[in-house]
């Protein structure tokens, strides 16, 4: 197992989840969407495209930072909230 490689995916994943936050949380607030689809969708294309435009990674790889971009979205939110502009649209009435 590549662990560099490995490491590589998840630094990429993490840079475009905090991306992934900030772009659902703008979805949230301005156009009062609350399908989990489309945020699903809306993370997995910010990361691979991330991915894609900002490294020399071939295609696996680019869907890997996809799928864990989806999947760090959520969690990296709760533990950016209030930091950095993210606030919860709850919050924010």
């Amino acid at each position: 197992m590549n662990f560099e490689q490995l490491m590589n995916i998840l630094s990429v994943s993490i840079i475009s989840g905090i991306i992934n936050t900030q772009a659902i949380q703008y979805i949230k607030i301005n156009f009062n969407i609350k399908n989990n689809i489309i945020y699903v969708l809306v993370s997995f294309f910010i990361g691979a495209l991330f991915a894609f435009s900002f490294t020399s990674f071939n295609l696996i790889e680019i869907l890997w930072c996809g799928l864990i971009s989806i999947i760090g979205a959520e969690a990296l939110y709760k533990a950016l909230e209030g930091k950095f502009g993210l606030v919860s649209k709850s919050k924010k009435n």
